[in-house]
């Protein structure tokens, strides 16, 4: 056997790799070298040469760069929308004179700017003035002691909810297909803003920190009735 054979033998492809990456100038020296090489082609496994695999390689990152960059661009468009919505219901909220005229903001921008299909303002505790738009819920009702115990003060919940829960929250028999929840209160809970849909707008895997933002606007708003 000869020793080119031998030597050949021993080499890996390993070993070329490693020499090539801690020698870059290698091509530098025979840059001939590049026109002779040639790899396959990712998809149909043709050889081409290198530098038409680099141009294949270059246009797939093109054109994954450019799927981020939309995909970034309607995140963008769609929360800048959303961020103008809440901006609304914040100077309405600031510009109410009465709690009265703030419960009348939130179901107005609710239903007008958020475009609601169903809104309801409901609270377990009684206010401490006449107000109208606010559902007063019984603790003898199982599903509303319930509905208090499982939800969180800053913490809204979006998704299904069972049969009772949509008939004691909406005045509707209209079926919800997504509801999202909204505690409300400060220190404690007193109420839920209730927020229905017929499709899946309130999917449980929704985003929530505008509706975190929106139901501390609300709550620091009503929280004098409660108080």
């Amino acid at each position: 056997m000869s020793s080119c054979n031998l030597l050949a033998d021993k080499i890996h492809a390993e070993d070329v790799a490693t020499y090539l990456n801690k020698n870059r100038e290698f091509f530098h020296v025979f840059p001939n070298l590049l026109g002779e090489l040639s790899v396959p082609h990712p998809k149909t496994g043709k050889e081409i040469s290198l530098l038409e695999r680099q141009v294949y390689q270059l246009r797939n990152q093109r054109d994954t760069l450019k799927i981020e960059v939309d995909a970034l661009k309607d995140a963008a468009g769609s929360n800048g929308v959303l961020l103008h919505k809440v901006y609304q219901l914040a100077n309405a909220l600031l510009a109410a004179d009465t709690s009265q005229d703030a419960i009348d903001v939130v179901m107005n921008v609710m239903n007008d700017t958020f475009e609601i299909e169903q809104v309801s303002l409901v609270s377990w505790d009684v206010p401490n003035q006449s107000v109208s738009g606010i559902q007063q819920l019984g603790l003898s009702q199982g599903w509303a002691t319930t509905l208090r115990t499982t939800l969180n003060v800053g913490k809204p919940m979006c998704g299904l909810l069972e049969n009772d829960w949509q008939k004691g929250l909406f005045q509707t028999d209209q079926l919800m297909a997504s509801v999202c929840l909204i505690p409300l209160g400060t220190d404690k809970m007193w109420g839920v803003l209730a927020l229905g849909a017929t499709n899946e707008r309130f999917s449980a895997d929704l985003g929530t920190y505008f509706l975190e933002k929106m139901g501390d606007m609300i709550s620091k708003r009503l929280n004098r009735l409660f108080v």
